[in-house]
């Protein structure tokens, strides 16, 4: 008989519907994304893994708890070292992705294993200590906490830390095993070059990971800041009724309108060519130097496609 869900350092768990779970990651904890749990019928799952394998760890608790049985499927909504690096937790476990996810990571192997060693990472906390002493302002400070965060949560983890790709592929839907209905979708280029939702029709939820934001800014430096935008009307013509995101709360539906203002609003300011004044809701959200890599990188993004 399932029983209470165990106390979590890096989630909070929220039951969005019976056998679905969200795992909003904790402010303070190591976790960093969000992630899902899902009692599938035939199996469990994970949709996104988190930072580390104890954050991992933590998810692996909650389901022999809420569903009585370990993870027996996992997914990857794309390849950020935020939403994966657990992946290392889940040995013989099936894990998909799209191909893309799965060849950029496999590409990027040897860089990302250099970069995540306990000499580079204790670099990198030393670097961002010197940094401290030059901040001005709370939004740079908050920007610096979260660096540091996200950081410090690799070295404590760094013996357990490996980058492991998803084993299992599909390019543009997948049925999931069991009677919910469950399925993963990929609609392009978005928040990545090939990103992956799950949506569970019968429930009318979406876990969304990277591709909905909640009051912080998304990263657009990796995908399509235009076919983004087309991402978002596909998954509002699935009328889900809660979205989880990858960060942030859960959200109604209507919280992809703020999502697709962001991304267009970057697409705006990046493209006039004189300063732009950028939408309010825009400034609000938590991320001031993400704010300013979007704008710089979607200036390049545009020029490079300039006739």
């Amino acid at each position: 008989m399932p029983g209470p869900l165990p106390p979590s350092e890096n989630y909070a768990y929220e039951t969005l519907a019976d056998g679905i779970l969200a795992a909003i990651h904790r402010p303070e904890g190591h976790a960093i994304c969000n992630s899902g749990l899902l009692d599938l019928g035939e199996g469990r799952l994970v949709f996104d893994t988190g930072l580390t394998a104890d954050s991992a760890g933590d998810l692996v608790a909650a389901s022999d708890a809420a569903f009585g049985a370990d993870p027996s499927l996992v997914v990857d909504s794309h390849w950020h070292l935020d939403h994966m690096l657990g992946n290392s937790r889940f040995s013989g476990v099936p894990i998909w992705g799209t191909r893309r996810t799965r060849e950029i990571l496999l590409e990027r192997h040897d860089e990302f294993s250099a970069e995540l060693t306990r000499a580079k990472l204790d670099q990198e906390l030393a670097t961002l200590e010197r940094q401290k002493r030059h901040l001005r302002g709370e939004a740079a400070r908050a920007d610096h906490a979260f660096a540091v965060q996200f950081v410090r949560g690799l070295r404590d983890s760094a013996d357990s830390l490996r980058v492991v790709p998803p084993d299992q592929t599909y390019e543009t839907r997948l049925a999931l095993p069991g009677a919910r209905g469950a399925e993963l979708r990929s609609f392009g280029a978005g928040h990545t070059e090939a990103d992956t939702i799950l949506f569970l029709p019968q429930e009318k939820v979406l876990f969304a990971g990277d591709l909905v934001a909640a009051g912080i800014q998304p990263s657009l430096g990796s995908g399509d800041p235009e076919h983004w935008l087309v991402v978002l009307d596909e998954i509002e013509r699935l009328r889900p009724e809660r979205i989880v995101p990858g960060h942030g709360p859960v959200l109604p539906a209507d919280g992809i309108a703020e999502v697709r203002g962001y991304v267009s609003g970057v697409l705006k300011a990046a493209a006039a060519r004189k300063g732009a004044v950028l939408p309010a809701a825009i400034r609000k959200w938590e991320g001031s130097l993400s704010l300013r890599e979007n704008l710089n990188f979607t200036r390049k993004w545009l020029a490079d496609r300039a006739p």
